[in-house]
């Protein structure tokens, strides 16, 4: 732009963008040496916020680090990651949302990180953890470093964004298709941390999972089971899970040895045999679901959702008049506000 408004003699005009640029690289680059500072020392605790990666599936790589002194954030916030190791250029940007909850109710019985494996959840409220959508470039790369389950440098950039306030509602229902659950899960840690602390008067919050396969449930399993056996009584707690791909079940066609069969045939069993869930083959209908909700919901009642651009649009349009709207407050029904999460950049 300073170039092509050169020759017009407007260039005076650009040097404010100049200066408004530098100022945020520069608060950018201070924030992000007071939250990775232990990188920059040379203290025995300089390799403490080095990460570990972990190869959930094809599709899908964990990301899980000690998060840094004095790093705090709200549910449904993101960071951006900075992976010298694994980015093109050396500090190279990314963000993702933090899936896990900055709160101390979940081991508020002395629960002790030592005593979970490193395939346990519950690093949901102990840690920073991402959960990353493998596609090209770098999360290409991500995933291979993964497969070796090697541990990396990573410099965390944020909080950033400003999820809503569901403190005011009566009613939350939480949607949340694929990756999206990294949105959705620590917002629905926090409804019940709110109402076990009386700050929320929540009577129902639902928690609706579009997923692929059914054993992707075991990445929140720990943390959706901790937290509906602390729901207080006052709270009444909805967990749906949808299996888009149906569950696995042997037969004749398959390829892999009987073993392997009966190995992936009994964890389906023991998903299915989680009596706090409820889990249906096929993709949710959104317009039933939503509809049934907001009939029996009183007083003020919020829909969050995060996913593709078409499971937002499908939630957009389940929501249209005459489910919720002016004349169906008028008659009694709920007043209802959509909050959609999109992927993408900050």
């Amino acid at each position: 732009a300073y170039f092509h408004t050169k020759a017009i003699h407007g260039s005076v005009w650009i040097w404010p963008s100049f200066v408004v640029w530098a100022l945020d690289r520069c608060i950018r680059l201070v924030r992000l040496v007071v939250s990775n500072h232990l990188y920059f020392g040379f203290t025995r605790r300089s390799g403490s916020l080095h990460a570990t990666t972990e190869l959930l599936c094809e599709d899908f790589v964990r990301v899980r680090l000690r998060r840094p002194p004095h790093f705090h954030w709200s549910p449904g916030q993101s960071a951006y990651l900075i992976m010298p190791s694994v980015s093109t250029l050396p500090f190279e940007a990314h963000p993702f949302s933090i899936s896990s909850i900055d709160s101390s109710l979940f081991h508020q019985h002395g629960d002790d990180h030592s005593e979970y494996s490193e395939d346990s959840a519950a690093a949901y409220w102990k840690e920073l953890v991402f959960v990353v959508n493998v596609r090209g470039g770098f999360t290409k790369r991500l995933k291979e470093v993964a497969a070796r389950n090697e541990t990396i440098k990573v410099f965390v950039d944020g909080p950033y964004g400003s999820p809503p306030d569901l403190g005011g509602y009566d009613t939350s229902v939480l949607v949340a298709g694929g990756t999206g659950v990294t949105y959705t899960l620590p917002v629905f840690l926090s409804i019940v941390e709110a109402v076990r602390n009386g700050s929320s008067n929540c009577r129902r919050v639902v928690f609706i999972w579009a997923v692929r396969d059914a054993r992707h449930l075991d990445w929140v399993s720990d943390a959706l089971s901790r937290a509906n056996s602390l729901a207080p009584s006052s709270l009444t707690v909805s967990i749906q899970i949808f299996v888009t791909s149906g569950l696995t079940a042997p037969n004749e066609s398959d390829l892999m040895d009987q073993d392997q069969v009966s190995e992936k045939d009994h964890e389906d069993q023991a998903i299915l045999a989680r009596p706090w869930l409820q889990m249906e083959n096929g993709r949710p209908n959104l317009k039933a679901i939503l509809r049934e909700e907001v009939d029996g919901a009183v007083g003020r009642m919020s829909v969050s959702v995060c996913g593709s651009q078409g499971f937002t649009r499908s939630v957009r349009h389940a929501l249209r008049f005459p489910v919720s709207g002016p004349c169906s407050i008028l008659y009694g029904g709920p007043s209802v506000t959509l909050y959609v999460e999109s992927f993408g950049y900050a």
